[in-house]
């Protein structure tokens, strides 16, 4: 007797195509709908010709099988993630364990006289694998195709503790160690790097020696171990503006600028999704629509820059809109200020004592500030053609810029006009508002320890004797913390020039 196919199983065959038609394994493959139901049309319960009770135990077991099913591949799933985790957590404990060893280990350590005097000491001092300036030197010296990842780790930690490395991931340091080549100084014919007018098409490292900078036959600068030269090099073709000399027996390594603008590309690619989140965190681009700040993120370049470089100065090109990610940059303001203090000398006459100061005020642009943009959004009613201010870099900096016809084709005019009005709200444009700030700032940072010191003083009125001997020690900590911090602030104003101008005053009053 044939199986009778009724509605029912009609209904029962559509509900699984559904069912485990949209399925898909963990390995993210889609399955076909026909290939994979014909792998469980198998163990449909076979309903027909059975008792109703039959009939349910076989459904039953069946979803029992499929819930299984699903069951194990959830935990498949599970278990691929957590220990794919765990080896996440594994590779970053070994990186921090290297960094840290790495920023422990002193490269400048000497032994001491009566081991250095020793012969098998002094035979085993010029082997590359007893010394790491040694070591370092052997690898640049290879061909770049030779070295492995062990050999360029080794490098890439080196230069992680050079300025304008520091803030570069060790990735990135790696693909650089595996291109540096060397340059030893050895005749009088070596002894020039490069001339005035020279093409700039690379970066010099002074790994041991002294190099010379020589303007108009005059040396005005000399650089020594672990220092760069020719930094604008990686950026622009610009002619060299000086000759530099080598003294005998330097050991130079020489960074080119195709070699440092492809490294940078190839990790522009995979940070760039972390910019995009940066740029998102930053309160002042809420106010643009989304597509702006998506293309705004598209066209973002980054720049390294070491401590005391120059970001742009007087006179400079209106060239880029640029926004800090790491590091601190400056910009040194100059300001007269007076104070004048007063006291009688005789009835209706007083004595007036004026200080006049010529200070330099330190404006810092931190995280998340913007710089570059005001010339670029003023250009057209103030006419400015070229940089009106100078800033330099306080410490490693990474920035993100773009170039100004990309700004200027992103946002519109009224977009620039929030621009300006940010400006004018963060940054005195005027003399008397510079002078009106750094009054402000100078008052806000007397009173903080003004208040830190009446505080004290009136929460030890109701101390008793015993707790205010324990304490005494941490309360003028305290107090000396308050203090080094206003003389901290007090320093970071250079004072230029000071007048003291004494006036007699006299009532005009009966």
């Amino acid at each position: 007797m044939k199986p009778i196919f009724d509605e029912t199983h009609e209904k029962e065959l559509q509900k699984y195509r559904q069912k485990f038609g949209t399925m898909q394994f963990h390995d993210g493959h889609q399955t076909e709908r026909k290939e994979f139901f014909n792998n469980y049309i198998d163990q449909e319960p076979k309903t027909c010709n059975q008792s109703p009770t039959q009939s349910r135990l076989e459904k039953n077991k069946f979803s029992l099988s499929l819930s299984n099913l699903q069951t194990q591949r959830s935990l498949v799933q599970s278990s691929a993630r957590k220990s794919q985790h765990e080896r996440r957590k594994v590779v970053n404990r070994q990186s921090e364990q290297v960094i840290t060893t790495n920023n422990n280990v002193n490269y400048e350590f000497s032994f001491p006289k009566w081991i250095s005097e020793r012969n098998d000491f002094q035979k085993w001092k010029s082997h590359s694998d007893f010394d790491i300036n040694l070591k370092i030197v052997s690898i640049c010296k290879m061909e770049t195709f030779k070295r492995d990842a062990a050999q360029k780790q080794i490098v890439a930690l080196y230069l992680q503790k050079l300025s304008l490395f520091k803030l570069m991931p060790l990735m990135l340091l790696q693909e650089l160690a595996g291109r540096l080549t060397y340059k030893e100084i050895k005749s009088e014919s070596d002894l020039i790097l490069c001339k005035v007018g020279d093409i700039g098409n690379c970066m010099y490292i002074i790994f041991q020696g002294t190099v010379k900078v020589i303007i108009k036959d005059i040396c005005v600068k000399e650089f020594h171990d672990n220092e760069h030269l020719g930094r604008q090099a990686l950026e622009t073709d610009a002619p060299r503006n000086a000759t530099l000399i080598c003294t005998q027996n330097s050991h130079i390594l020489i960074l080119s600028r195709w070699d440092y603008q492809q490294c940078l590309n190839n990790l522009f690619k995979i940070e760039r999704p972390k910019w995009i989140n940066f740029i998102n965190q930053i309160h002042f681009f809420k106010n643009f629509q989304p597509h702006k700040i998506q293309r705004l993120c598209e066209d973002l370049k980054g720049k390294f820059m070491s401590t005391k470089d120059c970001l742009y100065k007087v006179g400079d090109p209106i060239d880029n809109f640029y926004i800090v990610k790491n590091g601190t940059l400056v910009k040194k303001v100059v300001v007269n200020l007076e104070k004048s203090n007063r006291w009688p000398v005789k009835t209706k006459v007083w004595l007036q004592n004026t200080v006049a100061t010529r200070q330099e005020i330190t404006i810092k642009y931190e995280t998340q500030s913007l710089l570059g943009y005001y010339e670029i959004v003023t250009q057209e009613t103030l006419g400015l053609k070229s940089r009106t201010e100078e800033i330099n870099a306080l410490d490693d900096c990474f920035l993100l810029y773009i170039p100004r016809a990309k700004f200027q084709d992103i946002f519109d005019v009224d977009d620039q006009k929030r621009f300006r009005e940010l400006f004018l709200k963060l940054y005195p444009t005027s003399f008397d508002q510079l002078m009106e700030m750094v009054k402000q700032q100078d008052e806000k940072k007397k009173l903080e320890y003004k208040t830190i010191k009446d505080a004290l003083i009136e929460g030890l009125q109701n101390v008793d004797q015993l707790q205010l001997q324990k304490k005494t020690k941490k309360y003028k900590g305290i107090l000396q913390n308050a203090r080094n911090r206003l003389k901290q602030y007090q320093q970071t104003k250079g004072i230029i020039q000071t007048e003291i101008r004494q006036k007699v005053m006299k009532s005009i009053y009966e």
